[in-house]
């Protein structure tokens, strides 16, 4: 299966509540995947502001970057 181009970042929620917070706002997502119990990863192109603004979405669930929990 081909990999989808974009930059990624985990959240501590399920793929369908990620999908939930997302309804409506778009910033360039490309794809909710699901990865593992209670953790989605979000495929993005989003740049800048917008970058700023979908992780503001999910700033009290956001992990870090090396994956563990935590604030980015």
């Amino acid at each position: 299966m081909r990999e989808i181009n974009g930059e990624r970042f985990y959240v501590r929620l399920g793929a369908s509540q990620a999908r939930k917070r997302l309804r409506g706002i778009g910033f360039g997502v490309r794809k909710v995947e699901t990865a593992g119990t209670g953790r989605a990863l979000i495929i993005h192109t989003a740049t800048g502001e917008h970058l700023r603004k979908l992780k503001a979405v999910f700033r009290d669930v956001l992990e870090a970057e090396d994956g563990e929990p935590g604030e980015v």
